[in-house]
């Protein structure tokens, strides 16, 4: 793992100031299903261990997050095998920022009584080329600004040849894919993605940087310095979708600015919550 030497962290900081929120559950003009204050037994019903705060946020929001800096933290992932995945990989490699989010909201209309809604979701989640375009609210520039201007898989790290999204028939165990962004503060990236279907039909979807992020002419990530973990998974009933999110970022101290990362990196879960809600709500 390459670390970003303590020269880089202010620009890093700086960076990520734009991503900030005024209003990060919402941050598209035109959000998919939105979460909203939960019913105790809702709560209840989370297959996850929450304190009285979370539990109390869930209940006024729908959403609650926590952050870390060191011990990497899973508790509010609802699925075990997928909250292992996560621990594994932040214990290899030491994050000392971290952010996890979980959203819980009301089943789209037209997936709840669908059959075949684990597949559903599961191919939802890699229509990668809808990311592309996605807004969110840029309290720096006091505007909705574009995220990702482009979004497509490769064929293969030394192949940028760009592909379609992909269609399954059936829910894989597990595959990896290449996917390029231009991202409109840290321009074009590549990321591996590692796509899982883990029994009781959740989905994981981890992605992590190949090479180095730049922001303009800085070096702000070293190759594998951000993890990022989504997972998607039906209540018991079907009748309520948990989307939680994780993100591992491996950098030197930011001078008192890890607020400001934190938030960032939030917001950037919530917009990818508000990418997933919109393909789901038009299922």
């Amino acid at each position: 793992m390459i670390l970003l030497r303590p020269s880089w962290a202010l620009p890093l900081a700086l960076a990520f100031l734009p991503l900030v929120s005024t209003s990060p559950l919402f941050a598209n003009e035109t959000p998919g299903f939105a979460a909203r204050p939960l019913p105790a037994a809702v709560v209840d019903a989370i297959p996850v261990l929450l304190d009285t705060a979370a539990k109390q946020k869930l209940m006024a929001s729908g959403s609650y997050s926590s952050f870390s800096e060191g011990q990497p933290k899973v508790d509010l992932c609802p699925d075990k095998a997928a909250g292992a995945d996560i621990i594994r990989t932040l214990n290899a490699t030491h994050p000392n920022i971290g952010i996890q989010t979980l959203v819980v909201a009301a089943m789209p209309a037209g997936l709840i009584a669908r059959t075949d809604r684990p597949l559903a979701l599961y191919n939802l989640i890699h229509q990668f080329r809808t990311m592309e375009g996605l807004q969110y609210f840029s309290s720096t520039h006091n505007k909705v600004r574009t995220l990702f201007t482009t979004s497509h898989l490769v064929k293969a790290r030394k192949d940028r040849n760009s592909l379609g999204d992909p269609h399954y028939s059936a829910i894989e165990p597990t595959h990896d894919l290449y996917l390029e962004q231009d991202d409109t503060t840290f321009g074009k990236n590549l990321y591996v993605v590692t796509v899982k279907g883990h029994e009781g039909g959740s989905v994981e979807l981890s992605m992590s940087n190949a090479d180095r992020v730049w922001w303009g002419l800085v070096p702000v990530l070293g190759p594998g310095a951000l993890h990022l973990t989504l997972v998607i998974q039906a209540s018991a009933d079907g009748g309520f979708l948990y989307f939680y999110g994780n993100v591992g970022i491996t950098t030197t101290k930011v001078f008192g600015m890890e607020e400001q990362v934190r938030t960032s990196f939030y917001n950037r879960v919530i917009a990818l919550y508000n990418w997933f809600s919109k393909q789901a709500a038009g299922s």
